[in-house]
């Protein structure tokens, strides 16, 4: 297990684990979903190549409708 920063708060993920593995381990819907590693926005393309280091620092952000 490694441990990354997720919206703040340490998060502990398998080693390995990729940002798309990240959004399924959460258990949230990838579509409405922005995330950042290191303040760098991670293109949906690129979240089953893309895998979380040590203190990585990850941002997510939902997008909701309001009004």
């Amino acid at each position: 297990m490694i441990e990354i920063i997720l919206n703040g708060s340490a998060y502990q993920v398998p080693e390995l684990t990729t940002i798309d593995g990240l959004v399924e381990q959460i258990g949230l819907q990838k579509k409405g979903v922005a995330i950042a590693v290191n303040s760098e926005v991670i293109p949906k393309s690129n979240w089953t190549e893309k895998s979380l280091l040590s203190q990585d620092k990850v941002e997510l952000l939902t997008i909701t409708q309001g009004g």
